[in-house]
């Protein structure tokens, strides 16, 4: 039998998978209730208050959730030996692959990252802070030439194209797959566009785009 801490994971995890599971089917997040979320999650409302003060702080342990996956993404060391151009096409794939398996998540996070409530708006810039970091890191390992200053904004201006990407991500009509390739090559090409700008500031050379051939 599960122990007891694990019961209370599993209800803790229940209750945010049935919240994310509302605001997919069309909801937007501020709109639900708590009961709401706990009669989907199969429990009554009291035990809510278990795991949760409130609908915010459950927000949170959402976007926790998200932090701990992009933890997990971007882990490991960067490969500057490999071609960038290589790089960008196994990363970009990994990362709509992610959004495209977890669009209630990521729905929500995008929703929160302007309408949430402050605390909500903390976490996720907290989350965004730590993933410009990591990517000012690959940078500095990548083009050892760009100074430091720089390397933030190159990491600020990925993850501005990311965002805008994942919002058309989330768009995108069921078992679209030529839509979902065209959405990838245009990713490659404005990270490729961005970092060429970034080899100019002294970053040393940067493979140029490459089309790659048309589906049949």
């Amino acid at each position: 039998m599960a122990s007891r801490a694990e019961q209370k994971a599993r209800t803790r995890h229940l209750l945010i998978d049935s919240w994310l599971q509302i605001i997919g089917s069309g909801t937007n997040f501020a709109a639900i209730s708590l009961r709401e979320v706990a009669k989907t999650a199969g429990v009554v409302p009291t035990s809510f208050y278990r795991h949760f003060d409130d609908m915010d702080e459950l927000g949170v342990a959402a976007v926790d959730e998200l932090g701990l996956d992009l933890r997990r993404l971007m882990r490991g060391p960067f490969d500057a030996a490999q071609p960038l151009d290589e790089v960008l096409r196994e990363w970009v794939a990994v990362y709509q692959d992610y959004v495209l398996k977890n669009t209630d998540l990521v729905q929500f996070v995008n929703q929160a990252r302007t309408g949430g409530s402050s605390s909500l708006r903390e976490a996720i810039d907290h989350e965004l802070d730590f993933f410009r970091t990591r990517l000012a890191g690959a940078l500095a390992e990548a083009m050892p030439g760009l100074p430091a200053g720089d390397r933030s904004t190159v990491a600020q201006l990925i993850l501005a194209v990311l965002v805008e990407n994942t919002t058309a991500l989330l768009a995108l009509p069921a078992k679209s797959a030529a839509r979902r390739a065209e959405l990838e090559e245009g990713l490659e090409r404005k990270l490729q566009v961005v970092l060429l700008g970034a080899a100019q500031l002294g970053g040393g050379p940067v493979s140029k785009p490459r089309r790659r051939a048309s589906a049949s």
